[in-house]
């Protein structure tokens, strides 16, 4: 399995998610679909960090498309406008890439992954410090591929525990498909497509919420 099916794998289960979400609450299967795709997404993030060969203008395009997404990400999660905040998940992505960059680094670096991730929980971000410790625990384990599942487990039943729900488990079973990559990037789509595709889906999903109230 490439990076490119990996890529659309986590895109297509987020937007699963956000379908369920939005127009079918009462049926928590498609809601379960979608927590296969931030440890995806996590797990790309690691393999983009590790081959980049500008770190600014992958943080750049995290931080703008974010931005971009912000609005019609609250428009689809709350319905409503609440003031600008980190919210979705280009932003966690981001903070996420931060704390590569430390952990690469090592040393007292790693005091700035750790305050990261205390950052990423304190400041309402997306998954909070269980998406930090998600990347840069996949980064620190990329050459023990059998590690993935023990990591994706670890860390999701901790995040778990600390939200007293077992909703997130589901986010185990991506461990199947990251398993299955092969190491190649295949047929990628261009590089800012995915990244257009996340504030345009939020859009169209708030857009036919408010379409659907006002019939």
């Amino acid at each position: 399995m490439t990076s490119a099916v990996l890529q659309w794998l986590a895109f297509s289960t987020m937007l699963v998610d956000h379908i369920g979400y939005t127009f079918f609450p009462s049926l928590p299967v498609l809601r379960a679909v979608g927590r296969l795709s931030f440890p995806i997404f996590a797990f790309l993030l690691t393999e983009g960090f590790a081959h980049t060969s500008d770190l600014k203008k992958y943080a750049g395009r995290l931080l703008f498309f974010g931005c971009i997404a912000e609005l019609p990400y609250q428009m689809m999660l709350y319905h409503r406008w609440v003031g600008f905040r980190p919210s979705n998940i280009l932003f966690a992505l981001l903070l996420s890439l931060g704390a590569l960059y430390c952990a690469r680094e090592g040393g007292l670096w790693l005091l700035g992954a750790g305050t990261l991730a205390v950052l990423a929980q304190a400041g309402g971000f997306s998954y909070g410090a269980y998406g930090v410790l998600l990347a840069v625990l996949f980064y620190s384990t990329r050459e023990k591929r059998w590690a993935i599942p023990l990591v994706l487990t670890g860390c999701t039943l901790l995040y778990c525990w600390h939200h007293h729900s077992l909703f997130q488990i589901w986010a185990v079973f991506a461990a199947i498909p990251l398993l299955l990559y092969n190491g190649e990037k295949g047929r990628r789509a261009p590089r800012c497509l995915l990244y257009i595709l996340y504030p345009v889906h939020l859009a169209v999903l708030s857009g036919l919420y408010f379409l659907q109230k006002s019939i």
